[in-house]
């Protein structure tokens, strides 16, 4: 309706502006009457400054609309009758965009409220350096009310503000180091992501030492109850064996008197001594194990093929695979190189591969499936069985030292694979149902 009555005002001031017009050409022309014609000459300026006016009017309000939008003052009322459709559509802009500067406000409050909220820390910066994000957590944690740039981080720890700065998205790392004379534990992550053209990172602290003084008082005290049992397994033994030994070659005085035994007790003498001697090298063969565990060589790192790698432990296993009737899968959705000690995963590898062919060895139909896979940040090779799955009772203690299931095993083998893999700041990982078994390498 407004557009219109803007077109129909339009049109009769400029039909009044042809009547004038024409009059005037007409009066002075045809007439003496040249009064009139200055008068109509006068209205015909009266109309045309009219007209002029109108039309800048409409532009006035739309400018002074627009202007309000950019300087976000959403304050102005603008009559809402649908008969005024300039107005009106004023009207209806201005809410829509109220309410999302509103819908904004809130969601900004809201993140702000979650952010502080956290216990972990959090600093996100820019290209720049500058620091344009932190909650209640990082100033907790930097003993720092203003952190303004990366520079404000150097000047608290060196080592942290190098460790963020080299850190890649997706990436995480673990920093051990004296913060404001406290001894810390940080578990630090990055995420790189950009906003209206700029590039920002985000970094989040985690002081995780009292999980980790945790899981590792957990770990000790799981080991010692391994060490204490395979310990007792040979001492208690030997000392019975000792007792009886002693008693064997007493006289009534307590004096050794070899020669009052018969054969038989002869016989027995001899296979306590020998019992001794095999628990004895047992208790040793156990110390000397325990020392291969705690002194790994060094990885000696080199780019390796990780469709080779594959190839060459599937190539040593052949055999086996034909013999036990064993279906093997091999899936290279990654086939590159990593930089790996090639001698020690081929060690970790070996060991996967050996307890997943045990764990298909009761099964009717038995597979095996080798899968290489890549992301943005790891490399994963994956060796999965369809055996009958690992109890969970017995799913936390896999990789304890010297824990073992089976009658020969010797409990070592998961421990130093993951061992090996922490050397390559990696790790492993297992899951575990009735349908199978899968262990991961992360690289």
């Amino acid at each position: 309706m407004e557009f219109r009555r803007f077109r129909w005002h339009i049109i009769w001031r400029i039909a009044l502006l042809l009547v004038l017009g024409f009059s005037t050409i007409y009066v002075l022309t045809q007439t003496h009457f040249w009064l009139v014609s200055i008068w109509l000459t006068l209205a015909f300026i009266l109309v045309l400054i009219a007209l002029i006016r109108y039309i800048e009017k409409s532009h006035r309000e739309l400018r002074y609309f627009l202007l309000s939008i950019q300087q976000g003052d959403f304050s102005n009322s603008y009559p809402h009758k649908k008969e005024d459709e300039l107005n009106f559509a004023f009207h209806t802009i201005n809410d829509v965009l109220k309410n999302l500067r509103n819908e904004k406000a809130s969601n900004l409050i809201y993140l702000q409220t979650v952010v502080e909220h956290i216990s972990v820390a959090i600093i996100c910066f820019d290209e720049s350096q500058k620091i344009v994000l932190t909650n209640r957590a990082s100033k907790e944690l930097f003993q720092k009310d203003l952190l303004t740039s990366m520079n404000s981080l150097l000047n608290i720890n060196e080592q942290i503000s190098e460790e963020i700065l080299q850190l890649n998205s997706g990436e995480k790392t673990l920093l051990k180091l004296q913060l404001n004379n406290r001894l810390v534990n940080l578990s630090i992550q990055a995420t790189e992501f950009k906003l209206q053209e700029k590039a920002f990172k985000l970094v989040s602290f985690q002081d995780i030492k009292a999980e980790l003084e945790a899981n590792e008082l957990d770990s000790w005290q799981k080991l010692i109850r391994v060490l204490t049992h395979e310990i007792k397994n040979s001492v208690i033994p030997i000392s019975t064996l000792s007792d009886v030994i002693l008693q064997m070659i007493k006289d009534e005085e307590g004096s050794p008197d070899v020669s009052r035994l018969d054969e038989e007790g002869l016989a027995d003498l001899i296979g306590g001594i020998e019992t001794i001697e095999s628990r004895s090298k047992g208790l040793a063969n156990f110390v000397k194990t325990y020392d291969q565990l705690t002194k790994l060589p060094k990885p000696a790192f080199e780019e390796v093929m990780v469709e080779r790698l594959v190839d060459r432990l599937l190539q040593l296993f052949k055999a086996d695979f034909q013999q036990q009737n064993i279906q093997i899968e091999k899936h290279l959705y990654f086939s590159g190189t990593i930089l790996i000690d090639p001698n020690l995963i081929d060690q970790v590898l070996i060991n996967l591969l050996k307890n997943a062919i045990e764990a298909v060895s009761n099964q009717n139909e038995r597979r095996l499936n080798i899968t290489a896979s890549k992301t943005e940040t790891s490399v994963f090779i994956t060796i999965a069985d369809n055996g009958p799955g690992i109890p969970t009772e017995i799913l936390d203690n896999i990789f304890v030292p010297f824990y073992t299931t089976k009658e020969k095993g010797t409990g070592i083998g998961l421990s130093l694979s993951r061992q090996i893999m922490r050397l390559h700041n990696g790790q492993i990982t297992v899951q575990s149902n009735a349908q199978g078994t899968s262990f991961s390498l992360h690289f």
